[in-house]
């Protein structure tokens, strides 16, 4: 089924110069969910189903628009279109195939009920934390998403040499740094 969504999304997208927000995308879209939308509804369902409807259009459009050379970020807060770069292989982690895969499927939109939104939601928020810890723990590192754990290790290093009360430096940089460092370990053999 074709997303009534996607042509006012792909619209936006394309006049973006920056990222914008899932929040963004369904202000923009309100009046489209008037007709998609059962307004006697559930409310943590109508909540699903507009999230569904945007997200089911964002992934429609990432599949579509690598044909023409443009790869799409999609994350709750970071929605961005841009050119691929030359050569860059297809990026899609698992976790956007799975999630691509989910919203994709038009019988999730429909086939879902009340307890089962509200503990998606709390799943959702739950990761959501857990990213924003990875994510202060890399800038406390001065290191970016794309490393792998010997990097990861290696920033730690010498970090922790520079901040180490017994070399000169401060204690609270010290245990900021050892911190940081055991929330990215137990992130990275976890997954």
């Amino acid at each position: 089924m074709i997303n009534p969504l996607i042509i006012s999304i792909l619209g936006y997208l394309r006049k973006q110069n920056s990222s914008c927000s899932l929040v963004d995308l369904v202000a923009l879209c309100q009046q489209d969910f008037l007709s998609l939308i059962l307004r006697d509804g559930d409310p943590q369902l109508v909540i699903f189903q507009k999230n569904f409807f945007v997200m089911n259009a964002l992934y429609q459009i990432q599949r579509d628009i690598q044909a023409e050379g443009f790869s799409l970020t999609i994350f709750p807060l970071e929605i961005c279109m841009m050119p691929n770069r030359s050569g860059a292989k297809d990026t899609l982690t698992t976790r956007d195939t799975d999630l691509a895969r989910y919203y994709l499927d038009w019988s999730n939109l429909n086939n879902i009920t009340v307890e089962e939104v509200e503990t998606l939601f709390s799943s959702f928020w739950q990761r959501y934390s857990a990213v924003d810890k990875i994510d202060a723990a890399l800038a406390i590192l001065g290191i970016d998403h794309e490393v792998d754990w010997f990097e990861i290790r290696q920033a730690y290093q010498k970090k922790i040499i520079i901040s180490h009360p017994d070399k000169g430096g401060c204690a609270d940089d010290f245990i900021e740094t050892r911190a940081a460092y055991e929330i990215l370990r137990f992130s990275y053999h976890r997954t």
